[in-house]
């Protein structure tokens, strides 16, 4: 409604407001008394319970916005600190080693696996601590999706010796060769809510591609030829 035909209303029915205390208190308007400013209505009581309300909203708003900022930025320094890790790597046992005992600590999870393809891994991949799976297996684990995340399958915990709260399935590049591609990289979260569509998604597909990428660098490697 346009406020100047409102206001014009009140001004032609100055009894309106009066005439209507019993409604008004009930939506939380406190009347002073009426029998000497009768036409006046006292709102503070009500703006400023609004006012509390909403700096309460906007605290736990912000607080909360603060958190999500501080966490997205460990998370990608750790992601900077793994990227290092591989980039250091000049072997497939380093390689290995960042895998399995690296990444759990700079990300704080309960384990972490490659997984490969059975048809197309390499002939060291099993001694190197590497999972092997038949193509048909991996399509179980993951379906088509490239990341799956939530509670861990009786198939994928079946794989491991741990026992994850909750589980990442990443898929390695597709664009690159097999080996790399069709592998899989498994993360194994110490809580409920390690890993959802919601937090962190992001970060492992980037960090699905810098294991890919570094894995195809070693195996192409002059010395692994």
């Amino acid at each position: 409604m346009d406020e100047s035909i409102l206001l014009q209303y009140l001004s032609d029915h100055p009894d309106f407001l009066v005439r209507h205390q019993s409604a008004l208190r009930t939506n939380g308007i406190i009347f002073p008394d009426v029998t000497s400013a009768p036409n006046v209505i006292d709102v503070t009581s009500k703006i400023a319970n609004k006012a509390r309300e909403e700096a309460r909203k906007a605290k736990k708003t912000n607080h909360k916005l603060l958190t999500v900022a501080a966490e997205n930025m460990l998370h990608w320094q750790e992601l900077h600190h793994a990227t290092l890790g591989f980039l250091a790597c000049n072997e497939l046992t380093g390689f290995a080693q960042m895998v399995h005992e690296e990444l759990p600590l700079i990300f704080g999870l309960e384990s972490a696996h490659l997984i490969m393809a059975s048809d197309h891994a390499l002939p060291e991949a099993e001694s190197l601590g590497f999972l092997t799976l038949p193509e048909a297996d991996i399509a179980t684990l993951i379906g088509d999706d490239v990341i799956t995340m939530g509670k861990p399958s009786k198939i994928a915990l079946s794989l491991i010796q741990t026992t994850p709260q909750s589980l990442a399935l990443m898929r390695l590049p597709d664009q690159l060769p097999a080996p790399v591609a069709g592998s899989l990289l498994m993360l194994g979260g110490r809580d409920d809510d390690s890993f959802t569509q919601q937090k962190g998604r992001a970060l492992l597909l980037h960090l699905s591609e810098m294991v890919g990428v570094c894995l195809l660098s070693l195996i192409q490697a002059p010395h692994h030829k």
